[in-house]
């Protein structure tokens, strides 16, 4: 599994509302779905210390990396922050 992480946020009160926002209809973890149906990735809200959105990529969607990062360029676009790939 490798994530893609939203660190630095400016407004992490409205962190939530944004991920809301980009994939509407869902609470933690949102998720964003391939055309198939099945997960892409799995986003999640850390709020232990610094406000962080993680996005856990699919094993079976391992190289979706762009549309996990077009995600979280919406995302930064409403709250700020900055971009970071795990692996």
């Amino acid at each position: 599994m490798k994530s893609v992480l939203l660190t630095d946020i400016q407004k992490p009160d409205e962190v939530r509302a944004a991920l809301s926002g980009v994939l509407p209809g869902q609470q933690e973890p949102w998720l964003l779905l391939a055309a198939a149906g099945d997960p892409i990735a799995y986003f999640h809200v850390d709020t232990d210390g610094e406000v962080t959105v993680t996005a856990d990529i699919s094993g079976r969607h391992y190289n979706e990396d762009d549309a996990v990062i077009g995600v979280l360029q919406k995302i930064q676009l409403a709250v700020g922050g900055k971009i970071e790939t795990e692996v």
